[in-house]
C-alpha cells in the first residue's frame, strides 16, 4: 500500500495551514462579501431578499458541488480533482466582480458554490485516508480553528473595501486567493489515495450504490444531523445580520464587518476548545456538551429578546454564542460521520457536506422571509434548531451504541 505523501507533514505548520486555507475557500467566499449586501442591493437595484437570495444560490451550488467532487476523488485520486475545483472557483470569483446585473451575480455565484465544495470535500477525505478516527477528529478541529482565525479577518477587510473601494474588490480578492491557493496546491500537496484503494469504475449506479450505502448507515446520520442543524442556525444569523446592524442599527459597513471577524474568533475559540475535549472525554461527549452550551444561549437570547430593544449587543453577544458552541460539534461530528467509510471517504464527505449545505441554504431563505427588524425570529430560530440537534442526539443514543461502525 502506497505511504500518503501529506501524512508525515502533517505537524508542518505550511501544511496545516495551507489545508486550512483550501478547507475554508467557501468561507471565505460568503464571509468577505456579507458587509456588502446593502452595497449590492443598491448596485443592481435589487431587493434585500434578492441580494440574501444570492447567498442561498451560494449554498445549493455548494450542497451540488459536495455530490460531484467526492465520488470523482474516489475515482481519480484526491489531487487532481481538488485542482480542478480551485481554479474554477477562482474563475468564478473574478465572474461575480464583473457580473452587470443580479441575474448573471446568481449565476456566477452557483459556479462559485460548486466549485468551492472542493476544499473542504477533498480535505475530510484526506483526513481520513491519513488518520485514525479519533486523530482525525482532532485534526479537522484544529483545521477548522486555523481557518476560522484567518477568516476572521475577511468580512473587516470586505467592510473596508465597501467604505474605502467598491464591492467588486471582494470578488478580486477573493478570485486572487483562489489563484494563489491553486499554484501552492500544485506544489505543495501529495496523492494521500493509492490506485489500489480507488473505486474501479465511475457511473451513475456506482455512484448511487455508494450514496445508498451511506445514507442507510444508521450511525451516518446519528454524527451528521445534530452538527447540520446547528450550523444552519449561523446561516441564518450570517444572512440578516448585515441588514440589522447596517439598516435599523446605522453601523457603518467597515465596522459590521469588524462583528463577524469577532465571531469567527468566536468559532476559533470553540473549534479549539473541540480539538481539546476530543482529547479528554471523546468524541461523543464533546458534542454532548456542544449540543447543551447551544441550547443554554439560544433560550438565554430569546429571554433577552423579549425584554430587551434592539440593540448592538443584543445582536452580536448571541451570535457569538452560536458560532461557539456549534464549532464545538461540527469538525468533530463530521470527521466521525466520514470514517465510518474508510473505503468511500470522498463520498461520505460528500453527503456530510451536501446535508450541511442544502440545510444551510434552507435556512437562510427562512431567515430572510421571518426578517421583521427585530432580533426575536432569529434567536427563536436558533434555539428550534438547538432542540431539533438535541432530540436527534438524544434519540439516537443506543443506536449510536448498536449499530455497526
Amino acid at each position: 500500500m502506497t505511504t500518503p505523501v501529506l501524512g508525515p507533514n502533517f505537524d508542518s505548520a505550511k501544511t496545516v495551514v495551507l489545508l486550512s486555507l483550501i478547507f475554508g475557500i467557501a468561507a471565505f467566499a460568503t464571509d468577505m462579501y456579507l458587509p456588502a449586501f446593502p452595497a449590492i442591493s443598491r448596485a443592481f437595484n435589487a431587493s434585500p431578499q434578492e441580494v440574501q437570495y444570492s447567498l442561498s444560490v451560494f449554498l445549493y451550488g455548494n450542497a451540488a458541488g459536495h455530490l460531484f467532487f467526492g465520488p470523482l476523488s474516489d475515482r481519480y485520486g484526491r489531487k487532481p480533482v481538488l485542482l480542478t475545483g480551485i481554479a474554477a472557483f477562482a474563475v468564478a470569483s473574478f465572474g461575480c466582480a464583473l457580473a452587470v446585473d443580479i441575474t448573471g451575480f446568481y449565476g456566477y455565484r452557483l459556479v462559485q458554490g460548486a466549485a468551492a465544495a472542493s476544499g473542504p470535500v477533498l480535505i475530510r477525505a484526506l483526513l481520513n485516508d491519513c488518520l485514525d478516527r479519533n486523530r482525525a477528529a482532532q485534526m479537522l478541529a484544529l483545521l477548522t480553528g486555523v481557518m476560522a482565525s484567518a477568516a476572521m479577518l475577511t468580512p473587516a477587510l470586505g467592510g473596508w473595501m465597501v467604505e474605502h473601494k467598491s464591492w467588486h474588490w471582494i470578488f478580486y480578492t477573493i478570485g486572487s486567493l483562489g489563484a494563489v491557493l491553486f499554484l501552492t496546491a500544485i506544489r505543495s500537496t501529495g496523492e494521500t489515495l493509492p490506485p489500489e484503494r480507488r473505486l474501479g469504475t465511475l457511473g451513475l449506479v456506482e455512484v448511487a450504490r455508494g450514496y445508498l450505502e451511506i445514507g442507510s448507515n444508521v450511525r451516518f446520520w446519528c454524527y451528521t444531523a445534530p452538527p447540520a442543524l446547528m450550523f444552519a442556525a449561523v446561516f441564518a444569523y450570517a444572512v440578516v445580520n448585515s441588514f440589522l446592524l447596517i439598516d435599523d442599527l446605522g453601523m457603518a459597513a467597515q465596522h459590521q464587518g469588524f462583528s463577524y471577524s469577532i465571531a469567527a474568533c468566536a468559532y476559533v475559540a470553540g473549534s479549539l476548545t473541540s480539538n481539546r475535549l476530543v482529547r479528554m472525554v471523546g468524541i461523543d461527549r464533546a458534542i454532548a456538551i456542544g449540543l447543551a452550551a447551544g441550547i443554554v444561549f439560544a433560550s438565554a437570547a430569546v429571554i433577552a429578546s423579549s425584554l430587551l430593544p434592539l440593540s448592538i449587543p443584543l445582536v452580536m453577544i448571541p451570535g457569538l454564542c452560536a458560532f461557539y458552541s456549534t464549532s464545538l460539534i461540527v469538525p468533530v461530528g463530521f470527521s466521525m460521520a466520514v470514517s465510518l467509510f474508510p473505503s468511500k471517504g470522498g463520498s461520505a464527505s460528500a453527503v456530510v457536506g451536501f446535508i450541511q449545505l442544502m440545510l444551510s441554504a434552507i435556512s437562510s431563505g427562512i431567515a430572510a422571509y421571518l426578517y421583521n427588524h427585530t432580533t426575536m425570529p432569529l434567536h427563536l430560530f436558533t434555539l428550534g434548531c438547538g432542540i431539533a440537534a438535541t432530540v436527534v442526539w438524544v434519540a439516537s443514543r443506543s443506536l449510536r451504541r448498536k449499530s455497526p461502525a
